[in-house]
């Protein structure tokens, strides 16, 4: 039996609409963050992130485990654009090679038909090859997403990966702020959404 990875393309929204000097100062900011992404996984990367298309990040993973926590690395550290971050759980049938973009195989293909998935129903976080009982949890994720404004979409990424005082040091306001947020968004019941849909990814 083939060894399935997981593949991951994430693709900055609307960047070509940026003008000119952001959009350059968002690919700068990729390569930065796939250089620090590449260092943080390192023990869980088949292949190495790398940026494609000028604003489009890719890398392979050894199991779909750690997806949860870089999809939302990648929001946090480029928040100027919203990301949509496309997964593709199966096999390769090129060699492993550094980085993802030098490999292929059906991994990639799910990711790229997620991606495209995604951009027809606007879709944030989206899935291919992985269990039926995900897409649901996908829909709930943009719709949550969508309904939110960019400050609590930031703060939604920052207390994902985090708790509530890292969250309020990263914004630069005071803990409180934070707690005004959370419980305008009704965070409770988010979280315990979020932790059906990260049970379902890490054991997929």
């Amino acid at each position: 039996m083939s060894k399935r990875y997981a593949a991951l393309i994430a693709d900055a929204t609307a960047s070509r609409l940026l003008p000119p000097a952001r959009r350059a100062r968002l690919q700068a900011d990729a390569r930065a963050a796939a250089q620090q992404l590449n260092r943080r996984y390192a023990r869980v990367l088949a292949a190495r992130f790398a940026i494609t298309l000028g604003d489009e990040l890719q890398c392979l993973l050894t199991s779909p485990e750690p997806l949860w926590e870089i999809a939302h690395q990648i929001r946090a550290r480029l928040p100027a654009v919203d990301w949509i971050v496309a997964c593709g759980l199966g096999a390769i049938s090129t060699p492993l090679a550094p980085t993802a973009p030098e490999i292929d195989g059906p991994c990639f293909h799910e990711a790229r038909a997620a991606l495209d998935r995604a951009k027809r129903l606007r879709l944030i976080f989206t899935f291919g090859g992985f269990p039926p009982a995900i897409e649901p949890l996908a829909s709930y994720y943009a719709g949550l997403y969508w309904s939110w404004t960019p400050r609590q979409r930031r703060a939604a990424t920052l207390l994902r990966l985090g708790d509530p005082a890292a969250a309020a040091a990263a914004l630069d306001v005071d803990r409180s702020a934070v707690s005004h947020l959370a419980r305008r968004m009704a965070w409770p019941l988010v979280a315990a959404g979020d932790k059906m849909f990260r049970t379902l990814l890490e054991t997929a």
